[in-house]
């Protein structure tokens, strides 16, 4: 007989490598002001994860392989689509933010077109949205492993420039660093990410697990690897909350994963202004003592 352990082992190994390559990449993407961007690209992955699967799935059903095509095909059309935003951000009249809503829009869309077009997918609907964390393969985990284990490499040794360029691309480019390249490494590495973490968050609420971590830890740590640490060790702890709850509450794991980071960013957001107020309340109250004090001598 199957114990519970057996049945949720490897998607919690799954939540953990996804939960670090998420936070370690969404840190990266809010330091080169890339987030738009990455919500944008989620949406993106979304009609080329499907052809990744119809493609695949007229060759084989094994589940392993058909994870590749997907991982595949929504690589490919991220970079297409990002194409398609760098071009209309350059027309007149078309700022970076509308190029990038509009790709989001078509991305979904065309998903969504495309899922109905060619049903049934040997993969439901919801994979693609939410994500299917219990239902993860090996060929999941050997990805997202691969995926952090670039990123992580890309830091280790080049963490510098990647500071550098994102705090001030001009004085970057003045010392002679190639801003262009290091932007573009950043481009890949969320591109890379959001293609890979499908299977565990999907499409559309993946960005809360990049995003919600170094939105909520930003300006509160003076060092850039110790933010980059927090936001990994957070997103870890909420992707491992979120699946613990969807298992005990029978609900969706991804969906319950982006609902973890949204509270844990109102969290530290309400915790913040309560913390603001009450120093607030302590100096006024400090202030009229010493004013008391003052008046009685």
């Amino acid at each position: 007989m199957v114990s519970i352990w057996q049945i949720i082992a490897l998607p919690i190994v799954e939540a953990i490598v996804v939960g670090a390559l998420c936070g370690f990449v969404g840190s990266l993407a809010l330091l080169n002001q890339r987030i738009f961007f990455t919500e944008s690209i989620t949406h993106a992955a979304f009609p080329g994860a499907v052809l990744g699967v119809v493609v695949t799935s007229a060759y084989t059903i094994d589940q392993n392989i058909l994870s590749l095509g997907l991982f595949v095909g929504a690589a490919v059309a991220c970079v297409v689509l990002s194409l398609v935003m760098y071009a209309l951000s350059h027309l007149k009249g078309i700022s970076s933010q509308a190029a990038a809503g509009i790709t989001l829009t078509v991305g979904f869309a065309s998903g969504y077109f495309l899922n109905k077009w060619f049903a049934p997918l040997p993969l439901r609907i919801e994979g693609f949205l939410t994500g299917s964390l219990l239902n993860c393969t090996p060929a999941d985990v050997i990805s997202a492993s691969v995926a952090f284990l670039l990123v992580l490499g890309l830091w280790i040794f080049n963490s510098a420039n990647l500071v550098h360029c994102s705090f001030d691309t001009i004085n970057y480019r003045a010392a002679g660093g190639r801003s262009g390249f290091i932007q573009g490494m950043v481009l890949a590495l969320i591109i890379i990410t959001v293609s890979v973490i499908i299977p565990a968050v999907g499409t559309v609420v993946s960005v809360s697990l990049i995003a919600a971590p170094a939105a909520a830890l930003k300006g509160r740590i003076a060092s850039i690897n110790k933010f980059v640490l927090a936001c990994v060790i957070t997103a870890v702890s909420i992707a491992l909350i979120g699946l613990a709850f969807a298992v005990i509450l029978k609900l969706s794991a991804g969906g319950t994963i982006a609902i973890c980071a949204g509270a844990f960013f109102l969290i530290v957001k309400i915790g913040e202004s309560i913390f603001i107020k009450i120093n607030d309340f302590s100096s006024r109250l400090h202030a009229r003592r010493e004013k008391v004090v003052e008046n009685a001598i």
